[in-house]
């Protein structure tokens, strides 16, 4: 943490260790295979404005966490009705690993959820509204 005015509680933490993760891995995409796109480097800005404390880190967080909830809902509805049309073909490929669907939906839900109930706890909010505050006279 930059500012060390504020103590961030468990929330926020487990925020800060999920977009690092994404940061590393959107670094990764970039370097490796020249691959962009707007949900891993979309986490940059929210890790900064976390680690920054600043008073915009909120906005980008709930921008970012329903930007990645509306990809997945897209995609699960996407999925599902290619799955009515050909189940044989709906299968998620990594370094020519097949990885089942299941494993892949939990991981996603559960991704979510967590960012979700870390962004919502009262502790969180406390934490947003105190970081946005100016003690500066």
């Amino acid at each position: 943490m930059i500012k060390s005015a504020i103590k961030p509680p468990l929330s926020i933490i487990v925020l800060i260790l999920i977009y690092t993760v994404m940061t590393l891995f959107a670094l990764w995409r970039a370097t490796q295979l020249a691959a962009f796109d707007i949900v891993t480097l979309g986490g940059f800005p929210v890790l900064a404005g976390l680690l920054l404390q600043a008073k915009w880190a909120k906005v980008v967080l709930w921008v970012h966490l329903g930007l990645q909830t509306l990809i997945f809902a897209a995609l699960a509805t996407t999925a599902f009705i290619a799955y009515q049309i050909t189940p044989e073909d709906v299968k998620v490929e990594f370094a020519g690993q097949i990885i089942p669907i299941w494993l892949v939906v939990s991981s996603a839900i559960s991704l979510l959820v967590v960012q979700w109930w870390a962004g919502l706890s009262s502790k969180s909010r406390q934490f947003f509204n105190r970081s946005s505050i100016n003690t500066q006279a």
